[in-house]
């Protein structure tokens, strides 16, 4: 089982909305705390992220970006 670890990284993110959201449902709903640091605008734009969160719950927290994106 992996263990919690406190990361700091960079996703390529269109919307930071959308980010905020995602962050939002996830942590209401798996009980983490994912943090939106700073959103960085550039010609890829990136959300810089960091939590208390195993690495499976980064991928997942791709996976609702997603879903929200094509929905909102």
């Amino acid at each position: 089982m992996e263990r919690n670890k406190e990361l700091i990284f960079e996703v390529i993110c269109d919307d930071e909305n959308i980010m905020i959201k995602a962050i939002e449902l996830y942590n209401k709903t798996y009980k983490t705390n994912f943090k939106l640091l700073e959103y960085i605008l550039d010609e890829v734009n990136f959300a810089r992220i960091s939590g208390n969160v195993r690495l499976s719950d980064i991928f997942q927290l791709g996976t609702i970006y997603s879903r929200l994106s094509a929905v909102l």
